[in-house]
Order: C-alpha cells, then structure tokens, then sequence
C-alpha cells in the first residue's frame, strides 16, 4: 500500500484541483464537441445522400413520364401515319376516277334536237355513239359540232352513214381527252 502525503499548502491544493477539474471539464468539451461535430457531419451525410436519392427518384419519375409520353406520341404518329397512307390512297383512288358525267354533259352541249342517240360504247377513252338523224345536214352538224369540242378529238363519221337523205342510222366513233374526264 502507498502511503501519499500531501505536503502542499492549500492555496496550491484548491489551485490544483481546480485545474485539474478546469482539465477535466475541457477534456469532456472537446469530446462533447467532437460527438457533436461528428453528428453534425453524419447529419449533413445523410442529407447529402437523402437529396441525392431524391434527385434519381425524380429523374426517374421524369423519365419514366417522359418515356410514357415519347409512348404516347409514338402511338399517335403510327396512327396519322397510318391514317395518310390510306387517304393518299383514296386520294390516288379519286384521281384514277373517270367522270363519265363530264362526257354526258359535253354531249348534252353539241347534240342538235333532230338527231337522236340510241347507244354509247366506250372502250378506255374512246366512245363510240350510235343513233339517229333526222336528216344529213343535222348528222354533218352533229359531226362539226363535235369536232369544234375541245374535248374530242379524232370524230369519225363514215361516209356509208351519208348515202341516205332522210332517216339516218349512224355511228360515229371519237376520242375524249383525259383531261376533259378525270377531275383535279
């Protein structure tokens, strides 16, 4: 056992025991202040990590919108595209048309009242009429008028149909202009 003998007076005593708590209180400062500096680091670590986090959730919840609506617009452009590809086929269908009505019309315009059409053929864009004339000067007539038609062309009248004077049977073939019979 030791035996300690303080021979210190007691001013020295008080001074050294407060320097030693003074010592003791600073030793438990610096470890309160490293708990604490080391919570704060840890606390801005995982406020760090928490933003982070939340900055990939976001971008994922961006992209995953983003990647819903890049979808979305996917769909509807094969949809118009779909939808104009079979218009320009109506369309190309509609320019293809013949409008026979147009050839009607034409008709109705060069048809003097004596003559009379009983039958109309048509073979691509050439038309063959058939019919009857009251008398020849009415057939030549008829035939003149066709050929001043912008959109015959190549009226054919065979002398056979000009031997009677009255009465006529004739036919008469033509060609009709493309142009004259498809709309634009």
């Amino acid at each position: 056992m030791k035996i300690k003998i303080n021979l210190l007076p007691r001013d020295n005593k008080e001074e050294i025991a407060r320097a030693s708590c003074f010592r003791a209180v600073l030793g438990w400062e610096a470890v309160i202040f490293l708990i604490m500096s080391a919570g704060i680091v840890f606390l801005f670590g995982v406020n760090y990590l928490l933003n982070f986090n939340l900055q990939l959730v976001s971008e994922e919840k961006n992209n995953s919108s983003d990647s819903a609506q890049y979808e979305t617009m996917k769909y509807y452009e094969n949809k118009f595209s779909e939808i104009n590809f079979k218009l320009s086929k109506i369309s190309d269908i509609a320019l293809g048309q013949i409008y026979w009505s147009e050839l009607f019309l034409k008709l109705n315009d060069t048809v003097p009242d004596s003559v009379e059409i009983s039958g109309l053929s048509t073979k691509d864009f050439s038309v063959s009429l058939a019919g009857k004339a009251k008398t020849r000067d009415d057939l030549l007539l008829f035939k003149g008028n066709l050929s001043h038609e912008v959109c015959f062309e190549n009226v054919n009248l065979p002398l056979s149909n000009l031997v009677s004077k009255e009465d006529i049977v004739f036919q008469i073939d033509l060609e009709i202009k493309e142009d004259c019979v498809k709309k634009k």
